[in-house]
C-alpha cells in the first residue's frame, strides 16, 4: 500500500495528468495497489474517467513497450509527426511520463486511432452540425446504437436499457468497449419503442418513442452537450463546474443539476419544456438572453411566438410509466401521441380532429382498447387496415 499517497487527491487529474505521475504508471504497469485507487474512487478523490482512460491507455500500449526501439529512431520517428507546435508539445508531454515509457513515441504514433476515441471531445466540434449532418432517414424499426460508421447495434426488444460506464457500454446483456466507438454515438428510438440511457457522466435519460439522441463518448473537460430531436426525461448529473447543454434545432436548454421533460419533434410546430426540480435556461438558437424556468413551470414555443406557463407535471411525464394523462387536449393531439407510441399510423378525419379530450389511458392496453373508451366519450368510429387507424366523426 503506498502509505505516501494515501492523502493524495486525484478529483482535478485529467488524462495528461494521470500520464505524467510515476506513481499511478508504476502501479499500473505492475498490476499493483488497486485497492488504493478503488478506495479514493469511494472518497471521491479521484476523476475516475479520467483515471480508466489513462490506465486502458497505458495497458494497450504493453505489448509495444520493450524498448526495441533505439532513441536517435525515437528522434527520427518524432520529427515524421506532422502536427502543430501546440499539439506537439502537448503529445511531448503525454510521452514524458518516466523511464518505464522511454520507448514508446511509436507506440503514441500507433495508438493515435485509440486515443481519439475514448478521450474527451474537442471542443471545437459543434454536437448540433454534427447532428444535423448526420440524420437517419430509414424506417428501422429496431432501436438503433450508432457507435461510428461501421458499427451499429440493432435491438428488436420494445424496450432496452443502455449504460456508459468509464470503459463499456452495457447494452441489455452486452457489453461493448468504447474502444469501437467514434466521438459522437447516436441512439435511435423507433415509433411504437422506448428506451433508457444512462450517459458517461451518470446522467439519466428516459427516451420516448419516434425520438434521437446524438451524445458524446466522454463529455468534454468543460460542459456537456446533447442533442434531440423528439421526447426525453432528463435526470441531470449535478456537476456545477460543467453545465450540461440539451441542443434542439430550435433552442438550447442549459442547466447545472435538475429534472425536466423536453418535448422537441423536429417534425411539430410546438416545442414544450417541462421542469419537476431545479431551474434551467432556454434559449433560442442564434439569440442572446434567455428565459429562466422555475419548478412546475412549462415554456412553450411554436416557430412563432413563446409562453411561460404554470402546469402540473405529472400531464407531461407520466408516459415515463406507460400512463398518458391529458387535459383538454385536441383528439387530434392525442392521436399522434398514440400514434408515436404503438409505432402505428393514427389519423384523425378533419371533422374529428378538434374535439377536446380529458382523461387518463393505460399505455399498456392495445389501441382497440383505447378507442373504445374514446367511442364512449365522443361521437367517432375507427376504421382500421393497412397498419393504419382512422379516427371519424360518427
Amino acid at each position: 500500500m503506498p502509505y505516501q499517497h494515501l492523502n493524495t487527491d486525484y478529483s482535478g487529474y485529467a488524462f495528461e495528468d494521470f500520464l505524467q505521475d510515476g506513481f499511478f504508471i508504476s502501479s499500473i504497469k505492475n498490476k499493483n495497489d488497486i485497492e488504493f485507487w478503488e478506495g479514493l474512487k469511494k472518497e471521491d478523490k479521484i476523476n475516475w474517467e479520467a483515471f480508466c482512460s489513462a490506465k486502458d491507455f497505458l495497458e494497450s500500449l504493453e505489448k509495444y513497450n520493450d524498448n526495441s526501439v533505439s532513441n536517435p529512431e525515437l528522434s527520427a520517428l518524432w520529427n515524421k509527426i506532422q502536427i502543430s507546435n501546440h499539439t506537439k508539445k502537448n503529445y511531448k508531454k503525454l510521452i514524458y511520463i518516466g523511464s518505464c515509457a522511454a520507448a514508446s513515441i511509436i507506440i503514441l504514433f500507433i495508438a493515435l486511432p485509440y486515443f481519439k476515441s475514448i478521450s474527451p471531445i474537442n471542443e471545437t466540434k459543434d454536437i448540433l452540425s454534427f447532428a444535423q449532418e448526420n440524420t437517419i432517414t430509414d424506417d428501422n424499426e429496431s432501436i438503433q446504437i450508432i457507435l461510428s460508421e461501421d458499427k451499429t447495434i440493432k435491438i428488436d426488444e420494445t424496450e432496452t436499457n443502455i449504460v456508459y460506464d468509464s470503459t463499456d457500454i452495457k447494452i441489455a446483456q452486452k457489453e461493448v468497449s468504447k474502444k469501437e466507438s467514434a466521438t459522437y454515438n447516436q441512439l435511435i428510438v423507433p415509433k411504437g419503442k422506448r428506451s433508457k440511457l444512462t450517459l458517461s457522466d451518470g446522467t439519466k435519460l428516459t427516451v420516448n418513442a419516434g425520438t434521437r439522441v446524438v451524445y458524446p463518448v466522454e463529455f468534454s473537460e468543460k460542459k456537456r452537450e446533447i442533442y434531440v430531436d423528439g421526447e426525453i426525461f432528463i435526470d441531470v448529473s449535478h456537476n456545477e463546474n460543467k453545465p450540461f447543454i440539451v441542443k434542439t434545432n430550435d433552442m438550447n436548454i442549459q442547466v447545472l443539476g435538475t429534472r425536466f421533460n423536453i418535448m422537441a419533434y423536429a417534425s411539430d410546430r410546438n416545442k414544450q419544456v417541462v421542469l419537476t426540480k431545479g431551474s434551467v435556461k432556454i434559449q433560442k438558437n442564434n439569440l442572446s438572453g434567455g428565459i429562466i424556468l422555475k419548478p412546475s413551470e412549462m415554456y412553450e414555443y411554436n416557430g412563432e411566438q413563446s409562453r411561460v406557463v404554470k402546469v402540473d407535471t405529472t400531464y407531461y411525464t407520466s408516459w415515463i410509466g406507460g400512463i398518458y394523462i391529458f387535459e383538454s387536449q385536441k383528439l387530434s393531439d392525442v392521436a399522434l401521441r398514440l400514434s408515436r407510441y404503438y409505432g402505428t399510423d393514427i389519423i384523425c378525419s378533419e371533422e374529428a380532429r378538434n374535439f377536446r379530450c380529458s382523461g387518463k389511458m393505460d399505455l399498456k392496453d392495445n389501441p382497440e382498447d383505447i378507442f373504445n373508451g374514446l367511442s364512449f366519450s365522443f361521437p367517432i368510429e375507427v376504421e382500421h387496415y393497412d397498419n393504419k387507424y382512422i379516427i371519424k366523426k360518427h
